[in-house]
């Protein structure tokens, strides 16, 4: 064999013992068999500068794939999965990017998780965007929880309707012995005046099966539950009544979304209003804004 093809053959040994090595984390049984063709390959083998280049190339594209960065659906298809080992069980609805990098958005049982890429950490809290300061997560968590909402037919809610018809609300976890839900249960003609239908669900802070929950079903099973809700809310006496009602779909909801304390105000917007604010106030975070869509 002349010397010419001696260097050929030598530097392609030499190629492929470096991508050998490059792609021997990610295939370790192609990595065994490469080592192999390439020690076997010498001066008696007879193998042709062709065959050698071909194996090269090959071997070349293994070593690309391997370092190929993986699409976005497949790295949350990846985090699932490790999510799955590291939490089995949990209840997972969507698992989506976030503008840091590396950082997954993770929904669960309404509320908003943040985990890192290879599932080792799991965070609770608010994500902010400093340049808009947006709080991103309240905004998410806003979307969410009116979607939620939504499943609740207004068959099923007790409704105060502005004397001319209108698509604007505001949707309020309210109960009867809540001090503050009563400070807004008496500005409430100042919402209606301005358009905002006032949409209540009832949630028993005392829980059910107490004397808040026989309270609030008295009101729904009322002949007019909107006049026995204001006598209640007044510290006035209502008759008791029983009949079917929402209250039990009130109060999983409000599990869902996570509630603390009453009353808990949804936008029409999305918006989450924690506690009281004043009904004018309100109006107007209402008037200007826009309503949520999906």
């Amino acid at each position: 064999m002349n010397k010419s093809v001696m260097n050929k053959l030598a530097l392609n040994v030499s190629v492929v013992a470096l991508v050998v090595a490059q792609v021997a984390c990610a295939d370790e049984v192609d990595t065994a068999a490469a080592v192999q063709k390439a020690a076997s390959t010498g001066p008696d083998t007879g193998i042709s500068t062709s065959t050698a280049e071909m194996e090269t190339k090959v071997l070349i594209k293994k070593a690309d794939e391997a370092t190929a960065p993986l699409s976005e659906d497949e790295q949350i298809k990846q985090l699932r999965a490790q999510i799955d080992a590291q939490i089995p069980g949990m209840p997972i609805k969507s698992i989506t990017a976030t503008p840091v990098a590396g950082v997954y958005e993770l929904i669960s049982d309404g509320q908003i998780y943040y985990i890192n890429q290879d599932a080792s950490f799991l965070l609770t809290g608010n994500m902010i965007d400093l340049n808009t300061e947006q709080n991103l997560t309240e905004l998410r968590l806003g979307g969410l929880h009116m979607d939620l909402l939504a499943d609740i037919d207004e068959s099923n809610m007790l409704i105060y309707e502005p004397d001319e018809p209108s698509d604007r609300s505001i949707t309020v976890f309210t109960d009867i012995s809540c001090g503050y839900c009563r400070l807004l249960h008496e500005q409430i003609d100042t919402l209606l005046d301005s358009g905002v239908r006032v949409r209540y669900l009832m949630f028993p802070r005392a829980g059910l099966d107490t004397a808040a929950h026989e309270a609030l079903e008295s009101v729904w099973c009322a002949e007019n539950p909107q006049a026995a809700m204001t006598t209640a809310k007044a510290g006035g006496q209502i008759d008791a009544a029983s009949c079917d009602n929402p209250i039990e779909q009130h109060v999983d909801v409000a599990q869902q979304v996570g509630l603390r304390g009453t009353p808990l105000i949804y936008l029409d917007t999305g918006e989450r209003v924690h506690g009281y604010r004043e009904a004018a106030i309100l109006a107007k975070m209402v008037q200007d804004g826009t309503p949520y869509t999906e």
